[in-house]
């Protein structure tokens, strides 16, 4: 009896230096893993400064890392952050099943367009309008970065999103990225493109009315479309810092498969023009502006119908989206015309918003 005794202790004794040694082992795994949550939860929470810290060079590296990491900083009031930090990398919504679905299926199956290179198009310029801009010249192959000869209080920010969009004056016949998209080479490629020559019309005319702008011609569609619009909130961020005395942020656009393009004003057949408007009321970013860009769009719409009688099509409110908009109080996105106009129809365009403007302001 003792000696079964005995052995049962020595067993005993043996299982528990067993299980000593192997918890010893477990002790360094669960350390590390307790401190890869602790890390990721004070990253997350410093780069949403819920601890009150405001390490700008932590989120600059963060935001190097992922290119649209700004837009989650700006939704850290948001009351799930991590709905909205999935959506930005992701653009699914864990809130909405049917965006996780269609995360999941081609684009081509889902009838969307898919992205292509389109080959080049020639630019035609046009010389003479209302009052005559002067002839465009290419600048020089050098880095773009805005119009030159900036006021040094510019009142209206220009822009554009989507620097590769042209104007055919016919509807689309084959693939309609092919046909109505410049493709630019580089950051550095000088080509004037239509959406972009419009803007340049559109500064031309309110200087000329006395109005102070900023014309910002960087590229911001190059690779492909996708981050078009991170790429140019950090340019829209940037003058906004710079530029104190910016009251209008106007990012101009080119529509397309627009059935009544055109509206006749003084005899001529112009461009129409629609204002967008994004509300992210069915996405989780924040967006505290909606109400007062949508007050400025009404604004915009009223005196428009007022001058010019049809020239603007019924204001489109965007519930999934926000164009940026978030960044200022008057900022509207605007499709000057539609890709069945020709250039001159949406210079004349141009020319009627920049009256607009002038009047609303």
């Amino acid at each position: 009896m003792r000696m079964t005794t005995s052995r049962l202790g020595r067993r005993v004794r043996r299982k528990l230096r067993t299980l000593v040694s192997s918890s010893q082992n477990l002790i360094p795994l669960f350390f590390l893993a307790f401190l890869s949550v602790l890390v990721a939860y004070l990253g997350l929470q410093l780069f949403l400064g819920g601890v009150g810290l405001n390490h700008q060079i932590a989120r600059a590296i963060l935001s190097w890392g992922m290119p649209r990491a700004s837009e989650f900083a700006e939704a850290a009031g948001y009351s799930d952050p991590v709905r909205s930090f999935v959506y930005l990398l992701t653009d699914l919504d864990l809130a909405n099943p049917v965006s996780m679905v269609e995360g999941s299926v081609s684009r081509v199956i889902r009838g969307e367009r898919a992205e292509y290179r389109w080959p080049e198009r020639p630019f035609v310029f046009v010389q003479e309008l209302s009052f005559a801009p002067d002839p465009v010249k290419p600048p020089p192959e050098t880095p773009r970065a805005s119009e030159t000869n900036v006021p040094p209080s510019p009142r209206i920010l220009l822009y554009h999103s989507h620097n590769s969009e042209m104007y055919l004056g016919r509807p689309v016949q084959g693939h309609y990225d092919r046909e109505a998209h410049y493709a630019f080479k580089s950051q550095t490629d000088s080509t004037i493109t239509g959406i972009m020559e419009v803007g340049r019309h559109l500064a031309n005319a309110l200087e000329r009315l006395g109005i102070a702008v900023f014309h910002e011609t960087r590229i911001h569609d190059l690779p492909t479309l996708d981050y078009a619009y991170a790429n140019s909130e950090k340019t829209v961020r940037n003058l906004l810092n710079q530029y104190e005395s910016i009251e209008v942020v106007l990012d101009l656009h080119r529509d397309a498969n627009v059935s009544d393009a055109t509206v006749e004003v003084a005899g001529r057949k112009v461009a129409r023009l629609l204002i967008v408007v994004g509300t992210a009321e069915s996405i989780p970013l924040v967006h505290r502006n909606y109400e007062s860009n949508l007050a400025f769009a009404e604004r915009l719409y009223q005196t428009a119908n007022r001058m010019y009688p049809g020239l603007m099509r019924p204001t489109q409110v965007r519930r999934d989206a926000r164009y940026n908009q978030h960044l200022h109080p008057n900022s509207l996105l605007i499709e000057i015309g539609s890709v069945e106009n020709t250039l001159e129809e949406a210079l004349l365009a141009a020319e009627l918003l920049a009256n607009v403007l002038a009047e609303a302001l």
